[in-house]
């Protein structure tokens, strides 16, 4: 657990200079607990938390599954990536706080000379500075939290809930869903494969013991991102061999995230009509080589900068 120590004085000075949170002004409901629960104990949750705090939205909780801190989102689990895969620069969890940012905490501790030396950010680091942005802002996470069910009543949500593996039930007025991979449906495995023994084959979710690999050839079925990774730490933990296999004709070299990396496209991701932020995440990514192109043709329609006419939310972009 990372504690507050000297190297956090310029942190707490641009906190206090921002004034005290405000006070809650959303009012009460008489059968409501929650105003908004977020789902997910990462860095977007507790982003989403402080996000809310700043605004006065209180009654705010965040749950996460896992069973502490150590075992919640993907970094200190199934990711195995050294490094990260963004650029350092991109605007993190600090809300426009220097002061909060990853370069802030990076350099009050190691310098700028290191922080200059770094790129990208590594895996482990980044952990360790979300760590920190949750206990420096004093941000609580109900671990041990599964969100089981959630039951649409009129006017707000009523969420089945197991708390230590006890059934409990909520109400909130929102939901945000902050949970990352773990929100896509689950782990995918190939129906060919169910007839297999459970110890021939794993997923890239699982916490595999690659040590187990040593000297033995492995298959990996994908050529993503945690293909490679888990193909990479097999080798390195003494595999014989790794074959990758993949229904594409090329392995995809571009992300579908990288082309978007810039302001224009972050900040107005959000007020993307449905149909375009569905056309890109789910055409784009079978084409990743026309991704830039219909990314800032789609933002610069929406933002009105479409030749000939002002666009509106209901311009057609597909």
């Amino acid at each position: 657990m990372t504690t507050t120590s000297n190297s956090d004085f310029a942190a707490r000075e641009a906190l206090r200079l921002l004034g005290p949170d405000p006070e809650n002004w959303v009012p009460d409901r008489p059968g409501i607990d929650r105003n908004v629960t977020i789902i997910g104990g990462i860095g977007s949750g507790s982003t989403f938390v402080f996000a809310l705090r700043r605004a006065g939205i209180g009654r705010v909780t965040e749950i996460d599954a896992a069973d502490d801190e150590a075992h919640a989102g993907v970094w200190l689990t199934r990711a195995r990536m050294r490094t990260l895969r963004t650029p350092k620069h991109l605007p993190g969890p600090e809300l426009g706080i220097p002061e909060l940012s990853f370069q802030a905490w990076y350099e009050a501790r190691h310098g700028a000379a290191a922080y200059a030396e770094i790129d990208p950010i590594g895996r482990v680091t980044w952990a360790e500075y979300l760590s920190w942005y949750r206990h420096f802002l004093g941000i609580q996470v109900r671990y041990r939290t599964k969100l089981v069910r959630i039951e649409p009543v009129a006017g707000f949500f009523r969420l089945h809930l197991e708390v230590n593996g006890v059934p409990q039930v909520e109400t909130t007025r929102k939901i945000i869903f902050a949970n990352g991979v773990a929100g896509t449906g689950g782990p995918y495995i190939p129906p060919i494969l169910a007839d297999l023994p459970r110890t021939l084959y794993a997923h890239t979710a699982d916490a595999i013991d690659f040590e187990a690999l040593r000297g033995k050839t492995v298959a990996v079925l994908g050529a993503a991102a945690s293909a490679f990774d888990a193909a990479g730490v097999a080798l390195e933990s003494g595999a014989k061999a790794v074959h990758l296999f993949v229904r594409r004709s090329a392995i995809a070299s571009l992300s579908v995230l990288r082309v978007r990396d810039y302001p224009g496209a972050y900040d107005n991701y959000p007020q993307l009509p449905d149909a375009a932020r569905w056309f890109q995440a789910r055409v784009l990514t079978l084409n990743p080589l026309l991704h830039k192109t219909s990314c800032k043709k789609h933002v610069a329609c929406f933002c009105g900068e479409a030749p000939g006419k002002a666009a509106s939310p209901q311009t057609k972009v597909a």
